[in-house]
């Protein structure tokens, strides 16, 4: 996607000038930075001062050559924050006017109603209307009614905000699903690094307005994040993983990283060699100058720190374990080990501390 844009907001212009490419772009920033009016622009909800837009070689909108596609003729579903339903409909008409429409040829296949009512959970709500939804109800609606549109584009803008964790951590993997199957491009909005790290393959980091940095969102140090969006406190690592096998005697199991390296888990069922996500947070790993004995932690892996930034007190440290692992120590704790870029370490990561999305 091609996204030139000049948009005069209150407080500041939104000025932005990116092409990108991937399954899943997300836009990352604070609230008030901007990131729900490009979506809008994008949609052709939003007026725009100077600029263009094209998407998989169409044009959308150009200002030098008076182009401005109406939104219904984009290809695009949008979710916005609020949900937008039809409060004259029920819940079933709702999502059914997602799967009726057919206004694009070439569009993503092999999404079926059943299929994404299941996944969200909201076949007990087919009968209600929409009026006596909760905010969580409400979205996953709207998300069942964009994704049965089927378009070109997916347009989220922070869908899984008003949902409890456990829906939102299983309403995750269908959203892969629908990057990886269905091959329907996604631009998602969100302030949560989880979800970020979990269903981005790229990032752009806005902050008033201004695209301050873009890339593959493990690549980026959380200090960018931090920078960013100040109120994003959390140090999080995402991988994927493959099921090894599980003891429910000694209540935990085992997976694989790409890697190659293992590790120890919670118990849970799950088929060998299933496909799952798991995260630890930055702040749940220890880490140590040599190995050690006799403790209760279930993960002991050796690596080498790659890189280390202190950042107000706090030292961000990226260790090379044949995957990539982000961890957060004071910088007190750094003096006391003598940590230097280079070094051996091991890092320390209780069983608990793995947490499957």
């Amino acid at each position: 996607m091609l996204l030139r844009c000049r948009i005069s907001l209150a407080h500041f212009d939104l000025d932005v000038d990116v092409a990108f490419d991937a399954r899943v772009t997300s836009i990352f920033g604070p609230s008030g930075s901007g990131k729900t009016t490009l979506l809008d622009a994008i949609a052709g909800l939003r007026n725009i001062m100077a600029g263009e837009i094209e998407f998989n070689g169409r044009t959308l909108f150009s200002s030098s050559r008076k182009i401005d596609i109406p939104p219904q003729e984009r290809g695009i579903g949008y979710v916005p924050q609020e949900g937008a339903l039809f409060p004259h409909f029920s819940v079933r008409k709702n999502v059914l006017f997602g799967a009726g429409r057919n206004p694009h040829p070439g569009r993503s296949e092999g999404i079926s109603v059943d299929h994404v009512l299941d996944i969200l959970e909201i076949s007990n709500l087919l009968d209600r209307s929409v009026t006596n939804l909760s905010g969580g109800e409400t979205q996953r609606v709207a998300l069942a009614r964009a994704i049965l549109s089927r378009p070109q584009l997916l347009l989220l803008d922070e869908p899984l905000a008003a949902l409890d964790v456990g829906l939102r951590e299983r309403i995750l993997p269908y959203l892969r699903r629908v990057r990886d199957e269905f091959s329907i491009p996604i631009i998602y909005v969100t302030h949560n690094m989880t979800e970020v790290l979990s269903l981005a393959d790229w990032v752009l980091m806005i902050k008033e307005g201004r695209i301050i940095d873009q890339g593959v969102p493990r690549e980026i140090l959380p200090s960018k994040w931090i920078s960013v969006d100040p109120d994003q406190s959390q140090v999080e690592n995402i991988f994927d993983a493959y099921w090894v096998g599980s003891d429910a005697v000694a209540g935990r199991s085992k997976v694989r990283l790409r890697s190659g390296r293992e590790l120890l888990i919670p118990y849970m069922a799950r088929p060998f060699n299933s496909s799952v996500q798991v995260r630890i947070r930055g702040d749940d790993v220890l880490l140590a100058t040599k190995r050690p004995d006799g403790i209760s932690a279930g993960n002991v892996l050796q690596g080498m720190v790659a890189k280390m930034e202190i950042v107000d007190g706090q030292a961000i440290i990226k260790v090379d374990a044949g995957d990539t692992f982000i961890v957060r120590l004071t910088a007190g704790a750094v003096t006391a080990l003598g940590l230097t870029e280079g070094q051996d370490v091991f890092l320390v990561i209780k069983t608990r501390s793995c947490v499957v999305l």
